[in-house]
């Protein structure tokens, strides 16, 4: 008769985590990686694996596969964009004035900030278009030297034939994940562009708000520490505290490193408003690092959603 297995062969202990991994699970995960599909990139870290056992090649996971993707989506997105005789650039500025809302205008400086484009780059692209009777100059009533630039009749016609063509166009190359799989990638694109595109400070979902201090994200906070020999930790640089406010009663300073809130690990401006918002009107356990040194301070979260 077979035995029933002990605890000890059930289980065993992760070496790393201190957890309990069930020996099924762990051999299941190991065949499952064993059998994976391979793309190109598997097959260069596992080639650096071979060459370079030394070197962490685990970021070439994400970042190659986005410079990848893009290569691939952009070709396939232009198609659509070449038969109305416009590029992807010409129809993000028709994209932007057309959500700007009746009547379709925006100030130029407006557009080059919307599309993070320089003035030179911008007039461009607005050549072109108002070449093409897609766009209009007007003069700005409210700046002497200022644009207006608005979609013609032409232009939202010409709108409204790409738009759900485009859309359509985007939905097809993601079919390869289902609605779950486009919402959790989604969720992990934003956590990291939310670390790159700058937030506007008026934004009243904005962490600063509550705290009453600038936050830089980790990727920055790690590249000043690095540089200023501190231990490279994973975490918000407090910056620009304001006097009074939330943090400065709390004890924290410039150049702060905040690590964890409420015992969740804090490595972008989204985790942390998560917690924020969990802990509205109440007292808030921040973990940081001042320099290589360890501490904990309680902050009071004011609520900016009720105006408190």
């Amino acid at each position: 008769m077979h035995e029933p297995e002990t605890p000890e062969q059930e289980t065993q202990t992760d070496a790393l985590s201190g957890q309990h991994v069930h020996i099924d699970e762990a051999l299941s995960a190991q065949h499952t990686s064993a059998c994976r599909l391979k793309d190109h990139v598997d097959w260069v870290i596992e080639g650096w694996k071979e060459e370079r056992a030394d070197l962490d090649v685990s970021p070439i996971a994400i970042i190659s596969r986005l410079e990848r993707l893009q290569t691939y989506l952009r070709s396939e997105t232009a198609a659509v964009f070449e038969r109305f005789g416009l590029t992807g650039p010409s129809f993000a500025v028709i994209a932007t004035l057309r959500r700007a809302g009746k009547p379709y205008q925006c100030s130029q400086r407006a557009l080059m900030d919307a599309l993070q484009l320089t003035g030179g780059t911008i007039s461009v692209r607005i050549d072109r278009l108002e070449r093409d009777g897609i766009v209009e100059r007007l003069p700005d009533p409210h700046d002497q030297r200022g644009v207006l630039v608005r979609l013609t009749e032409a232009g939202e016609r010409l709108f409204d034939q790409v738009a759900p063509l485009h859309l359509a166009n985007e939905d097809r190359l993601l079919s390869a994940l289902n609605a779950q799989q486009r919402e959790q990638l989604a969720a992990l694109l934003r956590i990291l562009l939310l670390s790159f595109d700058p937030i506007a400070p008026e934004d009243r979902y904005h962490p600063s708000r509550w705290i009453g201090a600038s936050l830089a994200p980790a990727h920055i906070a790690r590249k000043i520490r690095r540089s200023s020999g501190l231990p490279d930790i994973i975490g918000l640089l407090v910056q620009n505290v304001a006097v009074p406010s939330p943090a400065v009663s709390a004890g924290l300073q410039e150049g702060d490193l905040i690590v964890a809130a409420n015992e969740t690990e804090i490595s972008s401006i989204e985790s942390l408003y998560a917690q924020l918002l969990a802990a509205r009107g109440k007292a808030l356990k921040l973990e940081m690092f001042r320099g290589s040194e360890r501490r904990s301070v309680s902050l009071n979260v004011s609520d900016p959603l009720n105006g408190s």
